[in-house]
C-alpha cells in the first residue's frame, strides 16, 4: 500500500496537480491521536503516512491510510477500524492544502518558520476546511513539518456510542511531524 501512496503522489506531481519546482516527499510521515478522559487515556500513532509539499506554491498533499494506526490495546485498534472510522468503507484520508504564508520561507536556508496550513480534511467520507499553525524546518537534507490541532471526529460523520462516549475525549488532539526529502 506503501508503494501504491507513492506512486500516487508522484503520478498526481508529474501530471501537475502540484506545480513548480522543489517538491518534497515522504513516506514515513507520523500522525499520532491523542484523547484524554477521566477514564482513560487513548492514544494511537501511524509511522506511514505519505505526504508532499510543493517548495514553489506551498501546496501540501498528505494521504493516511486508517489501518497503520497503532494502539496500545489490540482492541482499541479493532473498534476503532471495525466501528468508527470504517477502515473498509473509507480506507485512507487526505488533506489537500497550502502554505498561507509560504513566501516567507526560504527553503533553501535552514532555519525554522511559524506557518500557517488551510486545505481540505476528508476523514469517514466527509471533508471539513482545517486550518493549523505549524513550524517548517528547513535542514541540510529535506525539511521538517510538525504541527498539533484539535479534531472532532463527530465532524466526519463518526458516531461515538453512548456506552462509551465517557471514554473518548469530544476533541482529539492530532500531532504531525514529517521529515521530507527533496524528490
Amino acid at each position: 500500500m506503501k508503494r501504491v501512496l507513492t506512486i500516487g503522489l508522484l503520478i498526481a506531481t508529474a501530471t501537475g496537480v502540484l506545480w513548480g519546482q522543489g517538491k518534497y516527499l515522504t513516506n514515513e510521515g507520523q500522525i499520532s491521536f491523542f484523547s484524554h478522559t477521566a477514564i482513560e487515556d487513548i492514544k494511537a500513532e501511524n509511522l506511514e503516512v505519505a505526504s508532499v509539499i510543493d517548495a514553489a506554491s506551498g501546496e501540501v498533499a498528505i494521504i493516511v491510510k486508517m489501518t497503520d494506526f497503532q494502539f496500545e490495546k489490540k482492541r482499541m485498534q479493532e473498534h476503532f477500524n471495525e466501528n468508527y472510522v470504517e477502515s473498509e468503507k473509507f480506507p485512507k484520508a487526505t488533506f489537500n492544502g497550502a502554505i498561507l504564508n509560504n513566501s516567507q520561507i526560504d527553503y533553501s536556508s535552514k532555519g525554522e518558520y511559524q506557518v500557517l496550513v488551510e486545505g481540505e480534511m476528508t476523514i469517514h467520507g466527509i471533508s471539513n476546511k482545517v486550518d493549523a499553525e505549524g513550524i517548517i524546518e528547513v535542514i541540510s537534507d529535506g525539511i521538517i513539518a510538525r504541527t498539533k490541532f484539535l479534531l472532532n471526529p463527530e465532524d466526519y460523520g463518526i458516531k461515538i456510542p453512548k456506552v462509551v462516549r465517557k471514554n473518548i475525549a469530544e476533541k482529539l488532539e492530532i500531532t504531525v511531524e514529517f521529515n521530507y526529502q527533496p524528490m
